[in-house]
């Protein structure tokens, strides 16, 4: 996977938690009841929604670069 679908891919993630943030959000403005019985569940639902998506990308960056380090030093001094 190249860098540009990479980042496609999490843009498209990003954007899909947003929007699902925003309508949460947008519903508890108009005044939706039962959106406004849950006010907290509703900020930390929207919250973790797009955290999740950055966690998910943080480590799937680490562990694509990880991948790209070589093994440890100690890698070449194995015996036959």
């Amino acid at each position: 996977m190249t860098v540009t679908d990479w980042l496609k891919a999490r843009s498209v993630e990003l954007g899909a938690a947003l929007c699902t943030a925003a309508l949460l959000i947008a519903g508890l403005a108009v005044g939706v009841p039962i959106l406004r019985e849950r006010i907290p569940e509703v900020f930390l639902y929207s919250f973790c929604c797009v955290t999740a998506v950055l966690l998910r990308a943080v480590i799937d960056l680490a562990v694509r670069l990880a991948r790209g380090v070589p093994r440890s030093s100690c890698s070449r001094y194995r015996m036959s």
